[in-house]
């Protein structure tokens, strides 16, 4: 039955693929036989102001395919039609358009563009052109994003914007996505940004699986421009634009590239015979005799007996080399003034790292933009997406197999040399095996459907008035089928033959879970604009009415006791014990929104946004909030005086806003979204009564609920400068923040002791503020023939918490009141006992404290070791000052960029709680502990689990600095410029290579620096990819 499982989905998998080539093959076809009437040569060199050949020039003919790019002397020479008109563009240059004519010689010379000025970026309901933000937003981009080989788009933003802090914990393929805050922490509550795709907020499936080469651009607003969002615009709001047609005749762009991914660090740890030292060590520690002889120790280290002194790297027998990466997009668009179309079909995945892997993810996915002008007055759009996301784990998480992998002892087997898997670790763990599908599989598959219709009405006879209505229909399907297997692991008893015994591990017998999950979101709202200038006054006015509703259905299922594994239907699993559950919730919105700008000769701008919602998750009295906004802008190098007196600067802008926003989102003690209503009381079925001659169920109330609870608010005053020096080619924008946050969603975490049995609901209860600066410095110019630029981005948030529920009676040092957010109690280090005199001397000390044990530092000078001697971190685990910079070069037909990333501010604490007889060491520890014969007065000694204080209380030994810099990024490509190829119908092939993770400086050593939970997270990936871009 497998097999012939395993034919269908070959064939399944085949036909797929068929199709997929065909298609691809016709729109090849439709686009290559095209017949161009009346062709002719034309050639010609392309100059900037001063005479010098520009490299790289798009030249092409407009509303056609037609193309080619100016070589290394500026010369460009293409078929063209006699009545067609030449484009030429080029970045940081004014695109100009030339009517062919009789012409066959065309030279064009084009100027900078200097200041950019007609630059328009999107915010909340609608788009701004750049010169006349007053707001802070911060702009990125598709085509950078694509430099980036990673199937989770979060993983590319990071370092490229300001404002942006990002972090990844762990790279497991299917998840492994970076934690983004705008502007650092905000909140004790939610912490994430509000998501909008394509002009809809909070779709499912966030911002991780956008396919990056169908992003047109991506916005952050994160002062008073993001007000309009209102209601979830306390993090910040990323706005995601996707890419759409464009008038002219239809070009076809195939994409592919293959790579390889290893992981960038895995943790170095003892080989069997430095363990077997620190084994003999502890024991004699305890007063005890060692455990390993002399030869025992020497066959450990020279590998001679395999069978009875194994030497096992626990990470090359489970973690692969390499594993591969592809992705492949097929996208076809163009169209006339009248119909334009995009239409982008995907596929990409990743292998996991483990040998024999069960782990995987593949997504396949099909996006359609679509733009129709129906009349002079009316507008059309749709877009719509499918994607389907299909991911593969072990049953075991990846918490578990790399929490067994570092605690792994080198000195058991995990392949004997016969071949069969090793005993059993502890639980019935063998990391060689945990990562397989030997123990069964734990397959997902989630289906999106997103739709948005748009209708854009001109009022006849209003100038500058338009009408706009959008309707959205989203649905989303999770399918898991989560199987697991019992299966063998062999052990040796040390007899002659090496004749091994077989022991079943895992369940019993199969076990099969089955769970399904169906989300519906809809969306609609009508949005009134007027723009209208009078002589040298502008003024904008936008007022929207928005509706939402998303509800879910949630069912599982659970049965054992199948006869077998080879076949995983629910119905063949037996009934005694199975169990079936499910919930399910529904929320929804009304909203009210507004925007009034008015700018005089775009030298004097002011705006005001406003948004009044409405939440389900307050009572009615306290359901609707209002939140305003209001920032102002003045382009001071417009001002004549300034045009006169101050030459070296070409451009200056001052900016300034305040802004409230709000949150409604509640989070659970993990940090998960919790959809419960807490002004409600509610119940739990507790047990059974006798009524009658029969049993009856009742209920008991499970939480206290809270009637007066309302919006989480967050002020935010905003100041920003942006210059541009030496004739446009250095510019300099920079913001100083700063964001208070009153009434937090949060639990009342400290003041009621457990020991009241009371369960309480979210309360608005807290405050905290955060603030900084950010700042972009580019730097754009050319050398002879080599275009570079340069730019450093960088973030600086701290945060500090002005109010919430303290632990009656602690001291101030410990409290969280004034300190950094999300931080711990430490006892301090002091250093070592370096001998037994050193122990006499110290006053202040451990009882029992012996040589080789750490000092802890007697805080509040009592004279004595105890908890009050703990001191709050000034950091956490988020940084709190990150930069990226990116350079960029082209050069002939040459391009390249490198993105460096870092981080400043963060702290981990790194230790083996399980290490000693129970597991593995780092080999730091053996390289640095304090012995007998080296008396470290810095290093303590082995230690044996959490027997020692040291180790069973937290202090700032283990804790380690997380700052780091990072090559991010790098790509190298190079675009052919061949006759040849152009007369193939191949307007622009270029090939690349890029890669990420390639090096990071940093002080942790045994883990990535952005890892947070000692050696136990899937480890981030190096990837190296190849490809190539062809557009017909």
């Amino acid at each position: 039955m497998k097999d012939s499982s395993l034919k269908t989905h070959s064939k399944r998998s085949g036909i797929i693929n068929n199709l997929f080539r065909m298609l691809t093959l016709s729109l090849f076809v439709l686009c290559t036989t095209v017949v161009f009437a009346q062709q002719k040569p034309i050639k010609g060199t392309v100059v900037d102001a001063t005479g010098e050949p520009l490299i790289g020039v798009n030249v092409s003919v407009k509303g056609t395919t037609i193309g080619t790019i100016t070589d290394v002397d500026g010369k460009y020479s293409l078929e063209v039609p006699a009545k067609g008109t030449l484009v030429f563009s080029f970045i940081g240059y004014k695109t100009a358009e030339i009517p062919i004519g009789s012409q066959s010689v065309v030279d064009q010379t084009l100027n900078e563009d200097t200041q950019n000025i007609d630059e328009v970026v999107v915010v909340g309901y609608g788009v701004q052109k750049k010169a006349s933000l007053t707001g802070a937003v911060a702009t990125l981009k598709g085509e950078e994003l694509k430099a980036s080989p990673t199937t989770n788009l979060t993983n590319g933003m990071v370092g490229r914007m300001p404002g942006v802090i990002g972090f990844q914990r762990s790279d497991e393929p299917g998840g492994g996505g970076t934690t983004i805050r705008i502007r650092g922490t905000n909140s004790l509550g939610s912490k994430d940004p509000l998501i909008v795709i394509d002009g809809v907020p909070g779709r499912a499936g966030g911002l991780d699986r956008i396919n990056p080469n169908e992003i047109e651009s991506i916005s952050v607003l994160k002062d008073a421009a993001a007000a309009i969002y209102g209601s979830r615009a306390a993090n910040g709001v990323v706005l995601v634009t996707t890419k759409r047609g464009k008038e002219g005749k239809p070009t076809i762009t195939y994409t592919g590239n293959m790579g390889f991914a290893s992981p960038t660090r895995l943790p170095e740890v003892c080989d069997a015979y430095e363990y077997s030292v620190l084994l003999n060590e502890i024991s004699t520690n305890a007063g005890g005799s060692p455990k390993y002889t002399a030869e025992d120790l020497e066959l450990f280290r020279n590998g001679q007996d395999p069978w009875g002194h194994p030497n096992t790297n626990w990470y090359d027998e489970a973690i692969k080399n390499v594993s591969p990466i592809y992705r492949h997009d097929v996208s076809i668009s163009g169209g006339s003034d009248k119909f334009k179309f995009y239409l982008n079909l995907a596929a990409n995945g990743e292998d996991g790292i483990y040998k024999k892997s069960a782990n995987r993810y593949d997504q396949y996915s099909i996006r359609a933009n679509i733009d129709a002008k129906i009349n002079q007055y009316i507008d059309l759009s749709y877009g719509t997406i499918s994607r389907m996301e299909i991911r593969h784990y072990p049953t075991y998480g990846a918490t578990d197999i790399f929490s067994a992998l570092v605690r792994s002892k080198p000195n058991q087997t995990g392949y004997w040399p016969s071949g069969e898997p090793g005993p059993d670790i502890e639980y019935g763990h063998n990391p060689v095996v945990m990562g397989t599908d030997a123990t069964g599989k734990d397959n997902q598959k989630d289906y999106y459907l997103q739709n948005t219709l748009k209708i854009n009405i001109k009022i006849p006879g209003v100038e500058g008035l338009t009408l706009t209505g959008s309707g959205t229909y989203d649905k989303y399907f999770k399918n898991r089928h989560y199987f697991k297997t019992p299966y063998m692991l062999y052990s040796w008893d040390g007899n002659e033959e090496h004749k091994l015994s077989a022991g079943q591990k895992g369940p019993a017998t199969p076990e099969l879970t089955e769970e399904r999950t169906d989300q519906t979101f809809w969306m609609a709202n009508a949005v009134a604009n007027y723009n209208r200038t009078f002589g040298d006054h502008t003024i904008g006015v936008t007022v929207g009415l928005e509706a939402e509703k998303r509800d879910q259905n949630f069912v599982k299922a659970f049965r054992k006791y199948f006869l077998s594994s080879s076949k995983e239907d629910m119905d063949l699993g037996g009934v005694s014990e199975m169990t079936n559950s499910g919930n399910s919730w529904k929320e929804a919105r009304l909203n009210y929104f507004g925007r009034v700008s008015y700018n005089y000769l775009e030298r004097y701008l002011v705006e005001f946004v406003w948004r009044a919602d409405g939440s389900y998750r307050f009572p009615t009295n306290k359901r609707y909030g209002f939140f305003p906004g209001v920032s102002a802008a003045w382009r001071v190098s417009e001002e004549g005086w300034w045009k006169e007196n101050v030459r070296f600067i070409d451009y200056f802008k001052l900016r300034g806003s305040i802004s409230q926003t709000g949150n409604d989102a509640l989070v659970d003690t993990n940090g998960n979204l919790d959809r419960s209503i807490q002004y409600l009381n509610t119940y739990k079925f507790a047990g059974y009564y006798l009524y009658g001659n029969s049993y009856a169920p009742y209920l008991e109330p499970t939480r206290t609920p809270n009637p007066n609870i309302t919006w989480e608010v967050g002020t935010t005053y905003n100041v920003g400068l942006d210059f541009k020096f030496l004739q446009n080619r250095l510019s300099w924008e920079t913001d100083a923040f700063y964001h208070k946050r009153t009434n937090m969603l949060i639990y009342r975490n400290a003041s009621l002791p457990e020991t009241s049995g009371i369960t309480l609901p979210r309360e608005n209860l807290g405050e905290m503020c955060n603030r900084g600066f950010e700042s972009l410095i580019s730097w754009q110019d050319r050398a002879g023939k080599v275009n570079y630029n340069a730019s450093i981005n960088m973030t600086y948030a701290k945060n500090k918490i002005l109010y919430w529920d303290e632990v009656p009676g602690v001291p101030e040092y410990q409290q969280s009141t004034g300190n950094l957010a999300n931080t711990d109690l430490y006892y301090v280090y002091d250093g070592v006992f370096k001998d037994q005199a050193d122990v006499d001397a110290t006053k202040a000390k451990w009882s029992g404290a012996r040589p080789g044990d750490i000092k802890f530092k007697d805080v509040n000078g009592d004279g004595k070791i105890d908890a009050d001697d703990r001191v709050r971190s000034k950091r956490n685990s988020e940084p709190k000052f990150v930069a990226g910079i990116t350079l960029g070069a082209n050069w002939n037909n040459f391009d390249f960029m490198m993105l460096f990333q870092g981080a400043v501010g963060g702290e981990t604490y790194v230790w083996r709680e399980r290490a000693g007889e129970a597991g593995n060491f780092y080999k730091e520890t053996y390289e640095n502990r304090w012995t007998p014969e080296n008396p470290s007065s810095v290093h303590p000694r082995i230690f044996n689990r959490e027997n020692e204080y040291w180790v069973s209380n937290r202090n700032t030994y283990y804790l380690k600095n997380t700052d780091y810099l990072r090559l991010k990024n790098l790509e190298i490509g190079y675009t052919f410029n061949l006759p040849g190829i152009q007369k193939a119908g191949i307007s622009n092939l270029r090939i690349y290579a890029n890669a990420t993770n390639l090096f990071t400086i940093d002080g942790v050593k045994v883990q990535d620096p952005e890892a947070n939970d000692t050696g136990r997270e899937y480890p981030q990936r190096r990837v190296v990819n190849f490809g190539a871009t062809i557009t017909f």
